[in-house]
This record gives structure tokens, sequence and C-alpha cells, in this order.
């Protein structure tokens, strides 16, 4: 659709996405003529509407009514955007005043959300998936019923993952510490895969299966690290009330099952843990956006990659008539600040 398109023809693309974005409405030739960038007439820009039409990239509602952007038509306006969207200054300053680095990976996150929520009037989140390649901290066994040991592993970038393991033996709270000891210190530094590595190994030496303390480590350790879905990381979101207050009454239904998914954050993150692999901000929009199916929603997200080996994505959900310009920078700004590239306001790369 790019190669069929002039240059003049995507330049009153984008202007007419601009004005429906400001007001909602249909936008009639009359109405951009008094702010088109272009210099063309009502009538001329009236054709170069009609033509546009004809491409699906815009759709008239009634007869008589003016026109509003396509699913297709926007996402040309957004791909235009990703291209060259700069952080404000104004943003700039307020991000940075706003943001700090201590703490954990979760506090730091739980602080994303609320940021891009209060920066941008939308709903803010952040997630981190538990990840196979972050580094340990600290590993910690304690029983908590005949036969069921609560297993708690931190890694190096703060992310706490807990999970119920229930034991063919029960375990001895004195049992449980000395494990717990020999883990930390003979795995910490290394990612939760090559920890998973090393108990394979050990599980067929001689020395592990006569020796009681290592096969308890074995035991327990294959089940603190194992990766079988039962964990899902950290998610964390702001604002969903501003969401609720601005939505149309057709547009209920679709904000009710984006926060019955939030609640879920299993789903939520095996919807978007796709994103993990890009670089810089995507934008879903429309019939795009799979996560609840509504056609009045918007994603920014984009991802983010922390040195000690946690991923996680950041990003906004509001309704379709976001303010693209100003919120892709902020949500890039972000996701660049978390992965710690001291990224300084600029265009989206």
């Amino acid at each position: 659709m790019k190669d069929v398109l002039s240059d003049r023809e995507r330049d009153i693309l984008c202007e007419i996405v601009e004005v429906y974005l400001a007001s909602g409405e249909p936008v009639p030739s009359a109405a951009l003529a008094r702010v088109s960038r272009t210099g063309l007439s009502s009538a001329s820009l009236r054709n170069v509407m009609a033509d546009l039409e004809e491409k699906g990239l815009l759709v008239q509602p009634h007869t008589s009514a003016g026109r509003i952007p396509s699913d297709l038509g926007f996402r040309l306006y957004i791909d235009r955007l990703l291209q060259g969207a700069a952080l404000s200054d104004k943003d700039g300053r307020r991000l940075r005043a706003m943001l700090s680095p201590a703490g954990s990976l979760e506090e730091v996150l739980a602080q994303a959300s609320r940021v891009l929520a209060d920066v941008t009037a939308e709903v803010g989140m952040a997630m981190a998936p538990a990840s196979r390649q972050a580094t340990l901290q600290s590993i910690h066994f304690v029983r908590v019923a005949p036969q069921r040991v609560l297993t708690v592993v931190v890694t190096a970038g703060g992310l706490v993952d807990s999970r119920l393991l229930v034991t063919e033996r029960d375990f001895v709270p004195a049992e449980l510490e000395r494990i717990s000891n020999y883990c930390t210190q003979s795995f910490a530094g290394l990612t939760l895969q090559e920890i998973g590595t090393r108990l394979l190994a050990l599980m067929v030496e001689e020395r592990a299966q006569a020796d009681e303390l290592l096969s308890g480590v074995v035991t327990l350790g294959k089940g603190a690290v194992a990766n079988e879905g039962t964990s899902v990381g950290e998610v964390f979101f702001n604002g969903a009330d501003r969401l609720l207050e601005r939505a149309g009454p057709g547009q209920l239904q679709a904000v009710r099952r984006l926060l019955v998914a939030f609640a879920d954050k299993a789903v939520l993150l095996s919807l978007l843990n796709g994103y993990l692999a890009y670089s810089g901000p995507r934008v879903l929009f429309g019939s795009e956006f799979s996560l609840v199916g509504g056609d009045d929603l918007g994603l920014i997200v984009t991802p983010f990659h922390r040195s000690s080996g946690e991923d996680g994505l950041i990003g906004v959900v509001g309704l379709k008539r976001m303010d693209y310009p100003r919120i892709i920078p902020i949500v890039d700004y972000i996701g660049q600040y978390l992965t710690g590239a001291g990224a300084e306001p600029g265009g989206v790369e």
C-alpha cells in the first residue's frame, strides 16, 4: 500500500488521522482544509479523500458525514510515527524527576507502571515474565505442611518467584535450611537454566544418590527451577479507573474484558510474551488488539532487557484515540530506562 500512495496522499492521510484523534468525529474536507499544511482547497481535499477511501484507508460512516481512518489507514499513520516521534523536553524532565533506579526490579516495575499512568493519563502497565536466563541471588525452602515445601527463588534483579512443591518424603526445617544454604552458595550467579543443567548432571552421580543432603538438593532444586509454566512472573498496572471514566457506553464491554485479562496475569503474559523479541515500541489497536478483541482500544508496548537476565514489557493501554505522538516516545524512554541504556530524549528508533 505504501508504494501506491503519493507523498501528498500520505501527508493528507496523516492529517486526517490527527484531526480525528483530536475530535473523535468524522473529518469533513472543509474542516481539514482549515488545518491542512498542504494548502489545498476543500474541493481538492475531497477528491484526495475519495481516492484514499477507494484504497481502503478511510471509511465514510454516513453518506453526508466526513471520513474516519480505517485500521489500515491508522496503521500507516502509526508506522510513520514510529520512525520519528520525539520525546518533548517537558516530558523528558518530568520522567527523569519521577523515575528512580533504587530498589528491586519489582519495585522499579511498580514505579514504572505508576509513572506511565500519571504522565500519560492512560493505563500504565509493567511486567516481567519468569525468565530462565535470570541469574540466581538466593533460594529458600520452607516446610508449610507434611510433604509440602514452599520454594522461594530470588533473582539478581530482585524478582521473587515462589511455588509450592509436593514431595514424596517429609523434609524437616533444619534439613531444608541446609539445602537452602547449599543451593544459594553453589548456584548464586548462575542462570536458572544453568542450574537446571547442573542438577541434571548431579542426579546421575553416585554421591548424590548416597548423600542425603545432595539428594534433597536434587529433588527440591529441580522443582524450584523447573520450566513448567507454573511461575508467571510479575505484572503491575495503574490507572484503570481513568479508562472506565472515559469509556463510552459502547466501549465499556471491551474495557471490562481488558480488566478481566489484567486480573489473570498468566493469561496476560502469555498473550504479550511474543513482543519480548521485538526492539522498540509496538502499537496495536482496533482489530489488531487481540488481547480483548476490542475495536475501541489501543496498546503501546515496548520490551526491556536487564543485565541480570530478566526481560519484560512496559506499556500503555487506552482507548483507540490516544495521543500517540506524545505517548510513544514516553513508552520508549521508560523501556530504555529499564534496560539501563541511559537513553536521552530523542527519536524512536
